[in-house]
């Protein structure tokens, strides 16, 4: 009887281990089929997608035939969610994935098309990889100028994470008022030693989004990434896959932004 036990439990090892890879790890989405994050997480984190041209729209449709994040990429160290907007017809997501402590930052636009959500967009912010070399050379240089180590504020603020940049702001939230009052009142060399101090390029207004006030950390190409500074929430730029593809409060009146 153990005989035929053991024939059987090899038998089944050898199957097992002919599988395909990605069988072994199926999973099922814990999220209910259809919704929003249902959505993200199959594409995102699931070994496969069936059907998924049911649930693209817009740009999306163009890649129907290309693999998903999940299903080139599972496996990840870990991945989250978190949602940054939301109507009845449309929801964004921001989406952090890490990989051998390599994390990577993607934003999905979706919308309700006649009680289907659908993904409509996905976004990665993903600065060149010189700037990644260039923040952790200059984070490795000791007794540097002042100059430097002012850009190395910066470039250690646009390769952080989401996380990172809120945390940054609500730490010094007191400094970044004095930023904001050193600008209104005109006194461009206190403005400036502060903007230095805490790794920050400009600040400015910008005429489409009157009552607000830009705090730019830094620009390379498309890419920009700072805060805002508004009362009014009314008076933010809208989220988009265009421009401002995320935008998020982190206390009142303060902000942060990506821009690509």
């Amino acid at each position: 009887m153990n005989d035929i036990r053991n024939v059987k439990l090899f038998i089944f090892c050898i199957v097992l281990l002919s599988l395909p890879i990605q069988h072994l790890y199926t999973q099922e989405s814990i999220y209910p089929k259809g919704s929003p994050l249902w959505l993200v997480d199959m594409f995102f984190n699931q070994p496969s997608f069936p059907e998924k041209e049911k649930y693209y729209s817009g740009e999306m449709l163009q890649d129907v035939n290309y693999p998903t994040i999940g299903e080139e990429d599972f496996q990840s160290d870990s991945i989250s969610y978190r949602k940054i907007a939301a109507s009845n017809q449309a929801e964004v997501y921001s989406i952090t994935i890490t990989k051998y402590y390599d994390s990577r930052y993607f934003y999905c636009y979706l919308f309700n098309d006649a009680g289907t959500w659908k993904i409509d967009t996905i976004r990665k912010f993903q600065l060149p990889a010189f700037i990644h070399e260039v923040a952790d050379s200059l984070a490795r240089t000791e007794q540097a100028p002042d100059t430097t180590l002012n850009l190395q504020r910066m470039l250690e603020l646009m390769t952080s994470s989401d996380e990172k940049l809120k945390t940054y702001l609500s730490d010094n939230v007191n400094s970044f008022y004095t930023i904001i009052n050193d600008f209104e009142y005109n006194r461009p060399i206190k403005l400036k030693s502060l903007m230095n101090q805490f790794g920050l390029e400009s600040i400015y207004y910008d005429d489409l989004y009157p009552g607000c006030i830009f705090i730019m950390i830094g620009k390379i190409d498309r890419f920009e990434i700072g805060y805002i500074f508004s009362p009014n929430k009314s008076a933010l730029p809208g989220i988009t896959p265009q421009r401002f593809i995320y935008i998020e409060e982190i206390i009142p009146k303060w902000f942060v932004y990506r821009v690509m």
